[in-house]
Order: C-alpha cells, then sequence, then structure tokens
C-alpha cells in the first residue's frame, strides 16, 4: 500500500506540472494574442486618433491665442495710435507716419501674450472619447477616453500685415492685422507629432476719404512690415 501511494504521488505530481506548464503556455499564448491584437487596433486607429487630435489641438490653440490678443493686446487700439495722417489745405492725404516704436510695443506684447495662452492649454490634456474615434454616431461621446498632450516647441513669430480696398465711393479702407504662427507638439500614447498654428487678428482700421496717392499706401505697407524683421 505504502508503495502505492509513492506511486501515485509521483503520477500526480508529475500531471500537476503538465497541468502548470500547459497553464502557463495557455497563459503565454493568450497575452502574446491580446498584444498582438492590442498593437493590430492600435496601428489601424492611430491615423484617425491623430486626425482628431490635430483638428482638436489646432481649433483650441487658435482660439485661445486669438482670444489672448483680443482681450489683451487689440483692446482699446485705435487706428491713431499706429499712424498718423497729414492732409494739405484741401484735405488730400499727403503723408502718412508710422509709430514704430508702439507697433513693436504691441508685437512684443502679442507675443508674450501668446506663449502665455499656450501655457495655459498645455496644463490640462485633451480627452478624444474613443466612441468618436471608431467613429460612433451613438458612442461618440462616450469613453474610455484617450488623453492628448498639447506641448509649445519653438518660437512665436509675430509680424503685421495690412491691406487697402476699396470702401465706396472715392473711398478708401485701410486695415491692419496681427499675424501670428507658432508651433506645438501633439503628444498621444505611443504617438506625437507637431503642427502649425497660424491665425491672423484684425487689430486696427480706419477708412480715408477721396484719393490716397499711391506713394502714400506704398509708405504704409512698407513701413508696417518693417518692424516685423526685429520682432520674432
Amino acid at each position: 500500500m505504502f508503495l502505492w501511494n509513492k506511486e501515485f504521488q509521483k503520477i500526480l505530481c508529475c500531471r500537476l506540472r503538465i497541468y502548470s506548464f500547459l497553464t502557463f503556455l495557455f497563459l503565454c499564448l493568450l497575452v502574446f494574442l491580446l498584444f498582438r491584437g492590442f498593437w493590430a487596433v492600435e496601428k489601424k486607429m492611430r491615423p484617425v486618433i491623430l486626425s482628431i487630435a490635430q483638428v482638436r489641438a489646432d481649433m483650441l490653440a487658435t482660439d485661445a491665442v486669438n482670444r489672448a490678443i483680443i482681450e489683451e493686446v487689440a483692446h482699446g487700439i485705435l487706428y491713431q495710435d499706429l499712424i498718423s495722417i497729414k492732409q494739405d489745405d484741401s484735405g488730400k492725404i499727403i503723408m502718412a507716419q508710422i509709430n514704430t516704436m508702439e507697433i513693436n510695443r504691441l508685437m512684443a506684447k502679442t507675443t508674450i501674450a501668446t506663449q502665455n495662452a499656450l501655457k495655459d492649454i498645455a496644463k490640462e490634456p485633451l480627452k478624444i472619447p474613443l466612441g468618436e474615434v471608431l467613429d460612433s454616431y451613438l458612442l461618440a461621446s462616450y469613453g474610455p477616453y484617450i488623453p492628448v498632450r498639447l506641448i509649445p516647441i519653438g518660437r512665436v513669430n509675430t509680424s503685421l500685415l495690412d491691406s487697402f480696398e476699396a470702401a465706396g465711393i472715392n473711398q478708401v479702407r485701410h486695415k491692419i492685422y496681427l499675424d501670428v504662427f507658432t508651433e506645438i507638439r501633439i503628444v498621444i500614447p505611443f504617438i506625437a507629432e507637431e503642427i502649425e498654428v497660424h491665425t491672423t487678428v484684425p487689430l486696427a482700421d480706419t477708412i480715408y476719404p477721396g484719393e490716397v496717392p499711391e506713394k502714400v499706401i506704398n509708405l504704409l505697407m512698407d513701413s508696417l512690415r518693417s518692424p516685423n524683421e526685429n520682432v520674432n
């Protein structure tokens, strides 16, 4: 009886080892299949996630920059603060003078406001619902959520743009814009991509009655662009 029990224990122990080994192989195979499945799904979904993240990031960054410029820079700015016009006795425009110091101040302030706005949106990640990635109409707003971080990179390039256009009979409208260009990095788990953020914000405008000499127009356009070389 003792020998039989001992032999039985050996058989049982051997079977347990085989069972444990098979269980281990099964778990390894299961983990491998899950990993392969996750990798295949992630690879297929990556372009969709990145595309959605780019659109969301561009909208969020552009809105933040526009709001910062309007609230902190453009608010309260008058055309007369930037450009003074001289007329002759008949009211004809003969000369335009640019307030270069004020323009440089505004451009520097715009750069700082843009940098601060981008830092603020970088503090909290975007969250993209998985339902939106799967293009599900019913589950578009449901999670789990994929976190997306926005990281400002590079410099903020600020410049001035302007345009002249007809504004009725014998009238010309002069518009001045702040043009801002920068880059941000989108960081998603296993993915990183850089996108450009570009926005143009109206700064000031006025209407000139009568004819504006071509030399005055050229002077204004050249003078407004000249400070751009010094501010980035």
